[in-house]
């Protein structure tokens, strides 16, 4: 029983141990390759938001955008830094706590050893004086000078109660004998468990010592870490001071630009708007011909009824029916007014821009004609095809930033017909494709088509 009640606590103890370490243990591979995938997924996420930012500053001396996209890189990095400084001294935590506890264990157990060490060689000492006892009672029997044989207690005797009181002492010294018989053998059984428990707490002491100094070593690489991640953290805010300091030189730098972020009040766009009515006479004219030609060779017929919606042969549409994304990729930087990152003024956004790679192909956005092929300082190449007249309005498409036309002037193409090449040139600081909807030359929200 007294083993037993000794073992439980132990046990428990030990149970502590194998649990407690769970908490702290170095990474298990499945685990390290969740960390590494995380990583990369963050990385990713912030070469994203670093290329829609690039985009953003197309209208923005070079220097100066990259001045403000490492700044911004630094503070995409930052809250990541503090979230691994937070997790790195959570470990730390965890392998000091642990630490202190097998600590606490070991020392526990050291004391029992000790204690339990004490014990058998007490109980030894009195099963070696035990054992001489009986060993001298037994000798003395041998040699005829031990214990009396009981006939001559009353042989000899000259009064009877003389024989009384040897009888009684006789049998007071063998119930003695016995007694002591049943101590030794008592002793030695105590003796022996309390042995096994030695030997049981010396074998924990040994286990616990292990345990010890690995979790020394776990604790030293999570000081290591816990370190490393704040000295990375303190580094991004150093240079996040930095290359502050450095945007705002370079924003004085080059302050006369902001001229030509001034704030437009409207989506009109003059040189579609021109092309679009002269797009729109075409029809009309093309419609009026078509419609005389039929008068003549069908003079027997009803005169068929004018539509007014029609824009061409192949680009007459009357409902929104037949879009397409006129490149396979993400749309970014939708539509509509936003602020300047830099400046902090507003301008109009009139369309939707498609991080893509350089020469990647362009797609005709719904079957039309090729009406124009530009190039200025801001859309750099450009091409704008017209889809004919659709609800009173005759609408068209532009695409930016190309690298090259795929498509004369005048040319017929259907959607999905490779009409250019994305670049990045005008006023663009990386590959992307800026894509407009205009109806009668006002620009509108492009994913009211695509």
């Amino acid at each position: 029983m007294f083993l037993r009640s000794l073992r439980r606590p132990l046990c428990i103890l030990a149970a502590a141990m194998v649990a407690l370490p769970m908490l702290v243990a170095p990474l298990s591979p499945a685990s390290a390759d969740g960390s590494k995938e995380d990583k990369i997924a963050e990385r990713e996420e912030v070469d994203q938001q670093l290329e829609d930012l690039r985009i953003e500053l197309s209208d923005v001396n070079e220097d100066l955008s990259e001045t403000y996209l490492a700044l911004a890189e630094t503070e995409l990095l930052i809250p990541q830094a503090q979230a691994d400084l937070e997790q790195a001294q959570s470990e730390l935590e965890d392998a000091r706590e642990e630490d202190r506890i097998i600590g606490e264990r070991l020392t526990a157990a050291e004391a029992e050893e000790e204690r339990l060490s004490g014990d058998v060689q007490e109980g030894q000492d009195e099963v070696d004086t035990s054992n001489e006892e009986l060993a001298s009672v037994a000798l003395n029997a041998y040699k005829g000078g031990g214990m009396p044989n009981p006939s001559t207690i009353y042989i000899g005797n000259a009064a009877p109660q003389d024989a009384v009181d040897h009888s009684m002492n006789y049998r007071l010294t063998m119930a003695s004998q016995g007694t002591r018989l049943d101590s030794l053998r008592t002793d030695q059984a105590v003796t022996e468990n309390s042995a096994e428990r030695l030997i049981a707490v010396r074998d924990e002491i040994e286990q616990l010592k292990i345990d010890s100094e690995e979790a020394v070593e776990r604790t030293e690489k999570a000081e290591q870490e816990a370190t490393e991640a704040k000295q990375a953290l303190d580094a991004l805010y150093e240079t996040q001071k930095t290359q502050s300091e450095a945007l705002e030189t370079q924003k004085q730098k080059y302050e006369g630009d902001v001229s030509s972020l001034e704030t437009r009040s409207s989506t009109l766009d003059t040189e579609i708007q021109e092309l679009a009515r002269q797009e729109r006479e075409r029809a009309e004219r093309e419609e009026r011909e078509r419609q005389q030609q039929q008068q003549q060779q069908q003079q027997n017929r009803p005169k068929p009824q004018s539509n007014s919606q029609a824009g061409g042969s192949s680009s007459a549409s009357s409902s929104s029916s037949g879009w397409i994304y006129p490149v396979n990729a993400r749309l970014n930087s939708n539509f509509g007014w936003r602020v300047h990152p830099i400046y902090g003024t507003s301008k109009l956004h009139a369309g939707v821009d498609f991080p893509v790679a350089c020469g990647v192909p362009v797609k005709a956005a719904h079957s039309g004609r090729v009406i124009a092929r530009t190039y200025n300082s801001g859309a750099g190449n450009k091409i704008i095809l017209s889809h004919g007249v659709m609800n009173g309005r005759l609408i068209t498409t532009s695409y930016h930033h190309l690298q090259g036309y795929a498509q004369p002037v005048g040319a017929q193409v259907s959607a999905g017909t490779t009409v250019g090449y994305v670049g990045t040139t005008g006023s663009s600081t990386g590959c992307h494709l800026h894509f407009e909807v205009h109806q009668d030359g006002n620009a509108v929200n492009p994913s009211n088509y695509i």
